[in-house]
């Protein structure tokens, strides 16, 4: 009883003393930039959007020839808007660590802000230079199957996961009522 009940006891001291030494919240102030918002600068929305539409493309019934161009694609376009879209992240980190020093250039700023323009200009143009390959890879008809392409996030994936829990509950209730219908349709006879 002890063996159990010691590092029980000491479990709870821990787990007390921990929470009594966390500080309050404190409410950030929210003017001006702040450093860890820089480091927390995200892109990749195209790549994320071109992934999601390749992979939407398993659920279809597609030839050898067309599964093969789709994984061409995946080589030709993907690879290279990830890369696109980290430089335009590392672009967009500088600018606002430039824009955070009190003696920043002006010039300097437009050019970073200039590149970081073109780069995204760039990566939306492979990525519709994609989904157009995309479509002619699979037809008309089979893209008109594929959903938008949607820029998917957590709340997203979690919205999904839900309908088709609730999908597959409502499936699993009819079945049931179904079976029961027959069941009491036969022993009235």
């Amino acid at each position: 009883m002890r063996f159990v009940l010691f590092p029980l006891i000491v479990l709870m001291l821990t787990a007390g003393f921990a929470m009594a030494e966390k500080p309050e919240k404190k409410e950030k102030p929210r003017e001006g930039f702040r450093k860890e918002r820089v480091h927390r600068i995200r892109s990749g929305k195209y790549s994320r959007m071109l992934i999601s539409m390749v992979q939407k493309t398993g659920r279809l019934d597609l030839s050898e020839q067309q599964r093969d161009s789709v994984k061409a694609i995946r080589s030709k376009y993907i690879s290279p808007i990830i890369s696109e879209e980290n430089q335009s992240r590392a672009l967009q980190r500088k600018f606002m660590s430039q824009l955070l020093d009190p003696e920043f250039n002006p010039s300097t700023l437009k050019t970073t802000a200039k590149e970081t323009d073109e780069a995204n200009t760039k990566i939306a143009d492979m990525f519709i230079d994609g989904m157009a390959a995309l479509r002619e890879a699979v037809g008309p008809e089979n893209y008109a199957k594929l959903s938008p392409a949607t820029h998917i996030d957590r709340h997203t994936l979690i919205k999904l996961k839900n309908e088709e829990m609730a999908r597959a509950q409502k499936q699993a209730a009819e079945s049931n009522t179904n079976k029961e219908s027959v069941s009491k349709s036969d022993t009235n006879e």
